[in-house]
């Protein structure tokens, strides 16, 4: 007995007049651009933060009653400079949103790149205000949305450059060789848990710096000299505020900082914990899909340095460009992740897509009618009759 081959149909069979979507070049060059110019907008942010110059330039949208883009450069001095440069730095963001925009509107057919690139001009809008209101209302709460925001803006701008790929027109053009390729479900939704897990720390990251709690547990990987726990009653924190005026000439810290440095390093934990689940994963199935392999191995590489950047923040007492450094390592830890939650998403997605046209075509089949039985009277008949054909 022959074995059985499946087969599999195309998921969106094309009819005359359908055509596949056709590869955007300008419009992603666009959204890789707009991605690319985010990074060091939230590496300034993180320097603006480290320096604590976030109220150096006390109005908005003015800097000193200038023009923000006729402040005179000889004034970009001290705590000026990294404000005013972020802030310059935050418009080229809005101008290439701009462009995306209005370009995805005018030469792509498709309605979610559309949207989704709406979306992007939307969330730097909001960013925008957002910092501004910080400045003029000099509200730490509002610091920390707009940095948690900016992480979000990163992956947002990062889905468009995903969704404007050449990859991701070709793979979803035919989607037939899915079939026979192990689930990418389960990878889709543990990376998905992944990124949610990277993006709670980098929230729990953005209230510690805001609150000035990098440093409120001084200890490596110990939390209260030889203990694991921090303090949890008053006479210990008191202890502990000793030992910090006295020897390591730190100013005393609350409950609440030294909880929230501590949520940090369990997250970082955490964070480790779940990617390198999701590397091992991508390794084990797809390690011949070199779009899901790449980002898997770029993201130990990132995970690593980013743990080592986190280190060195509390050894070297908090410098301002490790600790900026530290924050713009894990905006690439959480893109990489969503990059690859996305690969992961589309390839599950069309696979699946692939699969019910599958079964459609298995029904079709099985429900149409037998053809009747050939006769070989007609055919000895024939013969007969045509000796040519004996």
């Amino acid at each position: 007995m022959k074995p059985t081959t499946q087969i599999c149909f195309p998921a969106t069979p094309l009819g005359k007049d359908a055509a596949p979507p056709v590869y955007n070049r300008g419009l992603h060059r666009v959204a890789l651009l707009t991605t690319m110019a985010t990074f060091p907008l939230i590496f300034m942010g993180g320097l603006v933060t480290s320096k604590q110059a976030g109220m150096s330039v006390p109005d908005w949208p003015n800097s000193f009653g200038y023009n923000m883009f006729l402040f005179p450069p000889s004034q970009w001095v001290g705590g000026i400079f990294y404000e005013h440069t972020h802030r310059l730095m935050g418009t080229v963001v809005g101008m290439l949103s701009i462009v995306l925009c209005v370009w995805a509107w005018r030469t792509d057919a498709r309605r979610y790149v559309r949207w989704l690139c709406t979306l992007v001009l939307a969330g730097v809008i909001v960013q925008g205000v957002l910092g501004g209101l910080r400045v003029v209302l000099v509200q730490i709460d509002l610091a920390i949305v707009h940095a948690c925001l900016a992480q979000a803006f990163f992956c947002l701008a990062a889905a468009t450059a995903v969704a404007t790929s050449r990859w991701w027109t070709e793979v979803g053009a035919d989607p037939t060789p899915l079939c026979v390729e192990r689930s990418f479900r389960v990878v889709g939704r543990i990376a998905l848990l992944a990124v949610a897990v990277i993006y709670l720390q980098l929230v729990v990251g953005a209230i510690m710096r805001h609150n000035h709690a990098g440093l409120a547990l001084t200890d490596l990987p110990t939390s209260n000299g030889a203990r694991w726990l921090p303090p949890t009653t008053k006479a210990e924190l008191m202890r502990m505020n000793a030992r910090r005026v006295f020897r390591y000439d730190l100013d005393a810290v609350s409950m609440g900082q030294v909880w929230v440095h501590f949520a940090h390093r369990v997250g970082a934990v955490l964070v480790a914990l779940f990617t390198l689940l999701l590397v091992l994963l991508v390794a084990l199935r797809h390690r011949h899909f070199g779009k899901l392999l790449a980002p898997a191995l770029l993201l130990l590489a990132l995970v690593a340095g980013q743990v080592t950047l986190g280190l060195y923040t509390v050894m070297l007492r908090k410098p301002a460009d490790v600790a900026s450094a530290h924050v713009a390592v894990g905006a690439l830890v959480l893109l990489t992740t969503f990059v690859l939650a996305v690969r992961a998403g589309r390839l599950a997605h069309l696979q699946a897509r692939a699969a019910d046209a599958h079964r459609h075509a298995v029904r079709r089949n099985a429900s149409s009618p037998p053809a009747p039985p050939r006769d070989d009277r007609d055919d000895r008949e024939n013969q007969s009759l045509n000796p040519q054909f004996a």
